[in-house]
């Protein structure tokens, strides 16, 4: 093994190699103009390298007469320009660690912030742990970070991120991404823990708000507005606001849809169908009037055009002043024919004739589910039927003295009849019974 040789490498001698090793000459000189040219204004005056053995050695750096660092560089003899790529890399790791940083800058750069790097043209990173780059860029908060042109982090924006240019933040954990219009029009965000994105405005189109906590989800507002629910969207000034959903295909009948709840409560339309509206449920317009081919309805229902009822045993229900209700239904005739119907079920009584009985009463009425048959009497073995209104029998139950509890809750329909009757088979009682659920 060589003995081991030592050779001083100041800031004069930039074109003199490093060792007399021929396959490695000059690979040293390009790299240690980038150390000399970053750390010239702060720390690096000399530095000194020592050979081990061939591909080993050692670099000191010294501050004048002060050695400030110490670090062991391995060489693979490679060509030339991944030598380079390769010792560069060791050197941007080794040293990283000597405080303020101003790479491949100018004098207009300013790191000035602990723990702090400048990179480009008038960066300026003043605040702890801050970075700046690209051109004009200011970090100012503390473990911000400003890349591009013409960017701002203020002092009260810590921990937050710009990317762009002319964008700017002025709440903690703020990020703004695109692109304003100047430094008198930037893109602002001061909203903290969001996130803001908007391209050769002063205004985002696209903005993400904080999480109301850990394991909450924030909202999403499109257009220049914060938020009020999951969606916001807000049109710009003369803009329509609109959503178009688009099918891939709108021509082969594809299907443009609305899910809302479940899958079983939609809106959809398609080029054959039209607009479709599906709910296992009620529909429920609320508010004054509904129109049908007219702009200003006058009434709560106003029709411009035909109805057209297919069976005829659809109608037309309608209440009295006395409270009955009557449907009309069209005769094979074409004669108009009303008859009485429930008001609660809409189904036609006209067939059933209640029969009171002064000992027996049937309450509520109408009920959720339950009934109870109360017995006043003293005959024995008395019968209770349930009917669905067309007649078919439900549910028989033995009658007591005293309180009878009925369940109804497997009844699926919206009215039934109760009868009761003797053990003889005489009818004594008949009421008619709502179900609402």
């Amino acid at each position: 093994m060589k003995a081991a040789s030592s050779q001083p490498y100041t800031l004069s001698n930039h074109s003199k190699s490093l060792s007399h090793d021929q396959n490695l000459s000059r690979v040293y000189m390009p790299t240690t103009r980038l150390i000399t040219d970053w750390k010239i204004n702060y720390l690096i005056k000399k530095i000194e390298t020592t050979k081990l053995i061939s591909g080993i050695y050692i670099w000191k750096l010294y501050n004048n007469s002060t050695q400030i660092e110490s670090r062991k560089i391995i060489i693979k003899r490679t060509v030339m320009t991944q030598r380079n790529s390769i010792l560069i890399f060791c050197l941007l790791l080794s040293f990283t660690g000597l405080g303020q940083q101003c790479l491949n800058c100018d004098s207009t750069n300013s790191a000035s912030g602990d723990f702090s790097t400048a990179i480009g043209h008038s960066s300026i990173a003043s605040g702890f742990a801050s970075f700046a780059a690209g051109a004009h860029s200011e970090a100012v908060g503390s473990a911000t970070i400003s890349l591009g042109l013409w960017n701002l982090n203020t002092a009260e924006a810590y921990y937050s991120t710009t990317i762009g240019s002319y964008c700017k933040t002025t709440a903690n954990s703020a990020m703004v991404l695109g692109a304003g219009i100047s430094e008198n029009n930037y893109l602002t965000n001061s909203f903290s823990y969001s996130l803001m994105i908007g391209f050769n405005s002063q205004y985002p189109t696209l903005f993400v708000s904080t999480s109301p906590s850990y394991d909450k989800t924030g909202k999403i507002g499109l257009g220049n507005v914060y938020p009020q629910a999951k969606l916001h969207l807000r049109a710009d000034d003369g803009e329509e606001a609109a959503v178009f959903i688009e099918p891939n295909n709108w021509n082969a009948g594809e299907k443009a849809k609305i899910i809302l709840g479940d899958t079983n409560h939609f809106i959809s339309t398609s080029k054959s169908i039209g607009l479709e509206f599906n709910s296992t449920s009620n529909f429920v317009f609320n508010g004054k009037n509904t129109g049908f081919g007219v702009e200003e309805p006058k009434a709560k229902v106003h029709i411009n055009g035909d109805l057209l009822f297919e069976h005829n045993l659809n109608g037309i229900i309608m209440k009295s002043e006395d409270g009955n209700c009557w449907k009309g239904t069209i005769s094979n005739n074409g004669e108009l024919i009303f008859s009485q119907v429930d008001c609660e079920t809409l189904l036609s009584t006209e067939n059933i004739t209640e029969t009171k009985h002064s000992e027996i009463f049937i309450y509520p009425n109408p009920t959720n589910g339950q009934i109870t048959v109360e017995y006043t009497g003293n005959r024995k073995n008395l019968r209770l039927e349930i009917k669905s209104i067309s007649g078919h029998l439900v549910a028989t139950y033995k009658i007591k003295k005293g309180d009878n509890r009925i369940e109804l809750n497997n009844i699926s329909d919206q009215m039934i009849v109760a009868s009761v009757f003797t053990k003889k088979g005489e009818l004594i009682s008949t009421n008619k019974v709502v179900i609402k659920k």
